[in-house]
């Protein structure tokens, strides 16, 4: 005796290991867009070094005034330059091992 109106089979072994799959597919792949996109990253950033030795070349006369704005001026370009989830704190303040930033003009403002 049939009631509703369709006649449905058993989805068995087939439909549950598919339920299955689809199911780990979707949960990797949301915990993948939210770590990329939305979790907070914490990168520590060395300013006090970089600070001192443009000083240093400063007072060394290996650079000039100009020179020395610049490279300032370039530094907090790269601070500013980052994802929209990193958070920038100052190297001295991590107590741990996190991800560090250069931003000095020999680095390149790459990750270490």
């Amino acid at each position: 005796m049939q009631t509703g109106g369709t006649d449905r089979k058993d989805p068995g072994v087939k439909g549950l290991v598919i339920a299955i799959t689809a199911s780990v597919v979707c949960s990797i792949a949301t915990v993948a867009a939210y770590d990329l996109f939305f979790a907070q990253k914490i990168v520590a950033v060395d300013l006090a070094s970089s600070i001192a030795s443009q000083k240093e070349e400063y007072a060394a006369g290996r650079i000039t005034a100009a020179q020395l704005v610049e490279n300032i001026e370039t530094l907090l370009r790269r601070m500013e330059k980052k994802k929209r989830n990193e958070v920038l704190i100052l190297e001295e303040a991590v107590a741990g091992d996190i991800r560090h930033r250069s931003v000095g003009n020999e680095g390149g403002g790459e990750e270490e």
